[in-house]
C-alpha cells in the first residue's frame, strides 16, 4: 500500500554529537589540491534502507539507533577526520580542524508508519527521501561545516533508514563505502575494521603548476580507442543500487 507524502510524520529527537571512542588530539589536517577543487565543495546525501528481519515482532530486537551510535563512535577512532570541522583559511582554502570535543552530528527520528508503506523507497520519491535525509544545519555555530552527518529514522515495523551526508571534499563514494563497511564490521563485534584508512593528503600538494604542455612519449596516434568511451551526448538519470 502506497503512502501519501503528506501523511509521513517524523518525531525528531535532539541532535547528539558522537565522539571517537578514544580522544583525538587538537590538530589541523591539510587537504590535497584535488580535494580543493570548486566542484568538490558540496555535501552528498545518501539514504540507506534496512528492512527488519523480525516484522512480526519488531520490538524484540536491538535498538538500531544505539547500535549505530556505538559503531559510529568506534569507527571514528580510525576515521577521525570525519569528526572534525571544515574551516576556511585566509587563502580561502579549506582544512580540517580537530578538537577533543568535536563529534559527528547524529539525530534520531521516529516515523508514524511501516517502511513497506513507502514501498521501501523503491519509487525514487525525492520528497520522501528529503524527509529521511539529514535536514538540519550542516554547519556549527561558528559557520564551520561538518564533514559527516547522520540521521537514523526508525519505522513501526522495526525497519530503519540511515540518511548520511558527507562532504565530497573529505570523502568520495569509495571512501564512504569503506567507512560503512568498517561500521558494519564494528557493529557485528569485530575489534577493528578489516581495512584501516591512512591520511596522507599533504603528500598530494602541488607546489607550482608546470605550464609546459605534457609530451606523450608514445604519441597521440598510438593511443587505444574504446567504443565504450562516452560521447558528448550525455544523459542524466537516476540509478538505484540494491546491496
Amino acid at each position: 500500500m502506497a503512502y501519501h507524502k503528506e501523511s509521513l510524520k517524523l518525531e525528531m529527537k535532539e541532535v547528539i554529537y558522537v565522539k571517537p571512542s578514544s580522544p583525538i588530539p587538537s590538530s589541523i589536517l591539510s587537504l590535497s589540491d584535488f580535494d580543493l577543487r570548486n566542484d568538490c565543495n558540496g555535501m552528498g546525501q545518501i539514504i540507506l534502507v534496512y528492512q527488519s528481519s523480525n516484522l512480526d515482532s519488531p520490538n524484540n530486537k536491538l535498538d538500531p539507533f544505539l547500535v549505530i551510535k556505538e559503531a559510529l563512535s568506534k569507527a571514528m577512532f580510525y576515521y577521525y577526520p570525519l569528526a572534525g570541522r571544515l574551516v576556511e583559511n585566509g587563502d580561502r582554502k579549506l582544512s580540517i580542524h580537530l578538537e577533543p570535543n568535536h563529534g559527528v552530528p547524529l539525530v534520531e527520528a521516529i516515523a508514524n508508519c511501516h517502511l513497506s508503506y513507502l514501498e521501501y523507497l523503491d519509487g525514487n520519491d525525492v520528497e520522501i527521501a528529503n524527509k529521511l535525509a539529514f535536514d538540519l544545519p550542516l554547519q556549527d555555530k561558528n559557520g564551520h561545516q561538518y564533514p559527516l552527518v547522520l540521521k537514523v529514522t526508525k519505522f513501526l515495523c522495526g525497519s530503519f533508514t540511515i540518511g548520511l551526508g558527507v562532504s565530497h571534499v573529505v570523502c568520495d563514494g569509495v571512501g564512504v563505502a569503506q567507512f560503512f563497511k568498517a561500521m558494519n564490521e564494528l557493529a557485528s563485534g569485530k575489534s577493528e575494521p578489516s581495512i584501516k584508512p591512512v591520511w596522507k593528503r599533504e603528500c598530494v600538494l602541488v607546489g607550482s603548476i608546470n605550464k609546459q604542455p605534457f609530451q606523450d612519449p608514445m604519441g597521440m596516434d598510438t593511443l587505444a580507442i574504446s567504443p565504450y568511451l562516452p560521447t558528448s551526448n550525455l544523459v542524466h538519470g537516476c540509478i538505484k543500487f540494491c546491496l
